[in-house]
């Protein structure tokens, strides 16, 4: 992961962009020496949503956002960045496709922990089947 500091990239994303969308790797926006934000690939956003899912059904926000950007598209380079109405998260498009975000440290810290708990509480058809069947060979407790 390639650290930059946000004089580095003001208000042109579209080097960045094209390092995550070339490299698939994470970049992180660091601000006095510390990491402020992460720009994520799609995919690995779309993996983290969806076990983040898995396990809790529809994601809440996290408390606390601050607003401070308006929302809208804005023109970076080859790709248009559009401004959530939290002030906070950036998407990064490319011809209509969604290319990479842009997450603070701490919402993508908090989407990591869902998606941590989404995975392991996850079994497939099969593994639930066959763990169901292990359970029924199991004597009530007490009777052993």
């Amino acid at each position: 992961m390639d650290d930059v500091e946000p004089t580095d990239v003001s208000e042109d994303f579209a080097r960045l962009v094209a390092l995550v969308e070339e490299t698939g790797e994470r970049v992180s926006v660091t601000e006095g020496g510390e990491p402020a934000w992460v720009l994520l690939p799609a995919a690995e956003l779309a993996g983290l949503e969806h076990w983040a899912q898995r396990a809790y059904g529809a994601l809440p926000l996290p408390p606390d956002r601050a607003h401070e950007l308006p929302p809208g598209p804005e023109e970076q380079g080859p790709y248009v960045r559009y401004t959530h109405a939290d002030g906070v998260r950036m998407t990064f498009t490319r011809g209509r496709v969604v290319v990479a975000e842009l997450r603070s440290t701490r919402d993508l810290a908090w989407l990591e922990e869902w998606a941590r708990n989404g995975r392991q509480g996850y079994m497939d058809p099969k593994q639930a089947e066959a763990f169901a069947e292990f359970l029924a060979r199991q004597p009530p407790v007490g009777e052993r």
